[in-house]
């Protein structure tokens, strides 16, 4: 009788269990890739972007509490050429934008007072035809106690 054969019969199926243990053993760890998706519109992102760096520099007449206090505030007018020129070049071409300013506290004195007509830049309803969504970033502003709601609202064009 031949032992040798049945050795080898016996280190094949030894062998095949513990493959067998080792794929069950691997397949029981859970893992998840470590790639990461975003539902937030790359706009989005950029104009929050830009209302943070606006909101982080302070105010080189020291007036108001950062440049975009500054950008937003009664006087607004006589610096929308300077707000104006800060977002047409952090924005890439073909982006049209809107910035909006809401009196929040003059919506809570009042609530029959209409939002609609606070936009301090040009209307986007002239805007040629849209390409994917709008994005809104926004920020609070607190000026002397009075607080506002700065939007901006942009989305791309066909050029």
């Amino acid at each position: 009788m031949n032992n040798s054969a049945q050795i080898h019969v016996l280190e094949v199926i030894v062998v095949a269990g513990m493959l067998l243990t080792a794929i069950y053993f691997v397949r029981s760890f859970e893992f998840t890739p470590n790639i990461t998706t975003t539902e937030e519109n790359e706009l989005e992102i950029l104009g929050n972007g830009i209302l943070t760096s606006l909101e982080g520099v302070p105010d080189n007449l020291e007036q108001y509490p950062s440049l975009l206090a500054r950008y937003v505030s009664e006087d607004y007018e006589e610096y929308m050429d300077e707000f104006t020129d800060y977002i047409n070049r952090s924005i890439p071409d073909g982006t049209v934008y809107e910035i909006s300013r809401i009196d929040i506290s003059k919506l809570s004195e009042d609530p029959s007072v209409s939002i609609k007509h606070t936009s301090i830049t040009e209307s986007l309803k002239d805007a040629p035809v849209k390409v994917g969504r709008e994005a809104h970033s926004s920020r609070i502003v607190v000026i002397d106690g009075c607080v506002y709601e700065v939007v901006l609202t942009m989305y791309l064009t066909l050029k």
